[in-house]
């Protein structure tokens, strides 16, 4: 799942929601239903070649890709378990009463993964096509997000130390 989760930038309900009979691996797409979905909309979406590799090995008799019989809340403390035994710990800037889920990753960060590392390498109607945006504006905002990074880590102090001869740094 996660890797669909990566490769596709699908929303979790998304993904819970595929059925095996909406897949065609051998033209590697997916749909993904108006009633499991945020556009409300039945779309025919095209899957990266790993995607389709990782989800063939997927052997089951359940109608769903990705079988969950619980609640989306016991999937979520699932998820921080596994990476907490992980030695997960990711920092949380907010101002607020902290959880457990502020020091790991959730579902949502595959699908701003796929938008800010994609960013420069789409046309910005594709990058909207892809993670199935209605509005533009907010696909702006993921490429704004990936440019300021690109800066940033661009700008980043390298100590002579780690400096690679030959290379600019």
């Amino acid at each position: 799942m996660i890797v669909t989760a990566y490769m596709t930038g699908w929303r979790i309900s998304e993904l819970l929601a595929l059925k095996r009979a909406d897949l065609d691996l051998e033209a590697g797409n997916a749909i993904t239903r108006a009633d499991d979905n945020k556009g409300k909309r039945d779309e025919l979406v095209k899957l990266h070649v790993v995607v389709v590799d990782h989800l063939r090995k997927l052997a089951s008799f359940d109608p769903h890709v990705f079988p969950w019989n619980h609640n989306k809340t016991t999937l979520y403390g699932q998820f921080a378990e596994i990476q907490e035994a992980a030695k997960i710990k990711l920092p949380c800037q907010a101002r607020h009463e902290h959880t457990r889920f502020c020091h790991v990753y959730g579902f949502h960060d595959f699908r701003r993964a796929l938008a800010t590392m994609n960013a420069d390498k789409l046309t910005p109607d594709a990058l909207q096509a892809l993670m199935r945006h209605k509005s533009y504006s907010t696909t702006q905002r993921y490429i704004a997000i990936a440019r300021q990074m690109d800066a940033a880590v661009a700008g980043l102090h390298v100590p002579e130390v780690l400096k690679v001869k030959g290379l600019a740094n």
